[in-house]
């Protein structure tokens, strides 16, 4: 009897193998797809992307044709422009016995064309509102490119505030110059 036992023990063994080998090579099959296709469909993903990004879609200006630039046209305003005659000339604030003098010259860009008149109405109100302000800055104020826009926009917020109602787009700095003496 404990040979038939024994029989039996090994018969159920190589059942158990042969089981174990087919579930084996279905799971070796899906770990092979996994392993290998999911890698596979990432990169070709990934290259298609990379191609669309790099070649496809084309410049907006290329798909404007000619209509469309003369609809733009259309809709953007006119921007015009005025200068303040005379450069500004401000002694700033300085370090020590120093006095640097601040040399700025300025325009302005607007769309409404009522606006040349209120500043040229405004102008003495712009600069006195520009003399108080400018005499308290210090050239580390106006260092850099961040310095001479935090300038840009202070100068802007005060010519709005001179000139209300009327409103200017944009302050431009044509000439900035620190001399000291």
């Amino acid at each position: 009897m404990a040979e038939e036992n024994d029989e039996n023990e090994d018969l159920a063994d190589g059942e158990n193998a042969e089981g174990e080998g087919e579930g084996k090579s279905k799971l070796d099959i899906k770990k092979l797809a996994l392993f290998i296709g999911l890698p596979a469909i990432i990169l070709i993903l990934a290259l298609v992307a990379g191609g669309l990004f790099l070649f496809g879609g084309g410049d907006e200006d290329e798909a404007l044709d000619g209509e469309d630039e003369a609809e733009m046209a259309d809709i953007r305003p006119d921007v015009h422009s005025f200068e303040i005659e005379q450069p500004l000339v401000v002694q700033i604030s300085g370090s020590g016995n120093t006095r640097p003098i601040l040399t700025l010259k300025v325009s302005f860009e607007f769309t409404d064309p009522a606006v040349e008149l209120a500043l040229q109405a405004g102008m003495q109100r712009i600069l006195d509102q520009y003399q108080g302000f400018l005499r308290e800055l210090t050239p580390d104020d106006i260092a850099g490119s961040a310095g001479q826009h935090r300038l840009r926009l202070e100068l802007l917020r005060r010519t709005n505030l001179a000139i209300a109602p009327a409103q200017v787009d944009r302050v431009l700095l044509t000439e900035i110059l620190i001399t000291q003496t």
